[in-house]
């Protein structure tokens, strides 16, 4: 056969196999979603279950399962605070924040004149937003969803040596190369995670109690939504400043340009000191990447795929740089 024609065939068969693939990922994406929040709670622990292990009870090490019950244990304690303690006066201003939305507006100069044109392209885009907005909702709003993916990382921790192991088995005479590359991103995921988390945990803090300075309406709500945004690149932070502003604006001109103002210095501090302090090396790419990224991922898996996009394409980019120079070589 020409080699030019086999070299096509080649082509066109990578590609319908990449096809394929997508399609599969987006029929089933719901699933995936759910198994890839497992994974990310997996990794997230992980590091404290093996501190735990290190520990010493009754003069005998700590056993995984052991170490895993008391890690999970605390995590459901946690998650219990949350919702019975901080979230309640939370909610209460969340939902006073939509029963004013109406007044918000009506209180921003010149803002009336939109409200048509904002109706107009909200009716425009609500159908292609729906589907993505119902499947974010079954994945994270569902109490089933959430029992699935606690009951999954639960079990996923508790076989994780006998898992990891069988899937290394898989590489045969790579083994060893395998098992590097999983090391390196256990490592890496685990330091995104962390610092994932200290950036939410900071930049929300930080806003709810700049915004309760500035005298802003609903600082709470609006710092929670600060946090949880945090983890969204680019465009969870626009949606938080955005919402704030316009809270800002219904009380005055002068106190919605403060808004706007304390989130830029809140970005630059962010972006020129917490991430590259914080983050270090995590992820290294650039900004457009990022974008890139983050768009893709939202696309073919909604919210759910828009903040694992970062650690996706990190994964990726790990096991492409070690790989592929061994398969280059060879």
């Amino acid at each position: 056969m020409d080699k030019t024609i086999l070299n096509t065939l080649k082509v066109a068969g990578t590609a319908l196999v990449v096809f394929v693939v997508l399609l599969v990922l987006y029929r089933l994406s719901s699933i995936f979603a759910l198994l890839l929040v497992s994974l990310f709670v997996v990794l997230s622990v992980e590091p404290l279950v093996k501190n735990l292990m290190k520990k010493t009870l009754l003069n005998k090490p700590v056993s995984r399962k052991l170490a895993v019950a008391s890690t999970y244990t605390l995590l459901v304690f946690v998650v219990l605070f949350i919702f019975t303690i901080g979230l309640p006066p939370v909610l209460s201003q969340a939902q006073k924040l939509l029963a004013n939305i109406g007044e918000v507006f009506e209180n921003i100069p010149g803002a009336t004149s939109y409200i048509t044109n904002i109706e107009a392209i909200t009716t425009q885009t609500s159908s292609l937003t729906k589907e993505i907005v119902g499947r974010t909702a079954s994945v994270l709003s569902s109490a089933t969803a959430a029992i699935t993916v606690f009951v999954l990382s639960l079990y996923i921790s508790l076989d994780w040596i006998d898992l990891r192991k069988r899937f290394l088995n898989l590489f045969g005479k790579s083994y060893s190369l395998a098992e590097s590359v999983l090391g390196e991103v256990e490592l890496e995921m685990g330091h995104w995670v962390k610092a994932q988390l200290f950036l939410m945990v900071t930049v929300g803090f930080v806003s709810f109690l700049a915004l309760s300075l500035l005298g802003v309406d609903y600082p709470l709500a609006l710092g929670l939504l600060a946090g949880l945004f945090e983890i969204i690149p680019f465009f969870g932070p626009l949606i938080t400043a955005v919402l704030a502003a316009l809270v800002g604006f219904s009380i005055s001109p002068a106190k919605g340009i403060l808004v706007v103002l304390l989130f830029l210095v809140i970005q630059q501090v962010e972006n020129n000191f917490l991430i590259p302090k914080v983050m270090g090396k995590v992820s290294g790419f650039s900004p457009l990447i990022v974008l890139v990224a983050v768009l893709v991922g939202g696309e073919f898996f909604g919210a759910i795929g828009a903040i694992t996009a970062v650690p996706v394409v990190m994964i990726l980019s790990i096991v492409f740089r070690r790989v592929y120079p061994k398969i280059n070589r060879s």
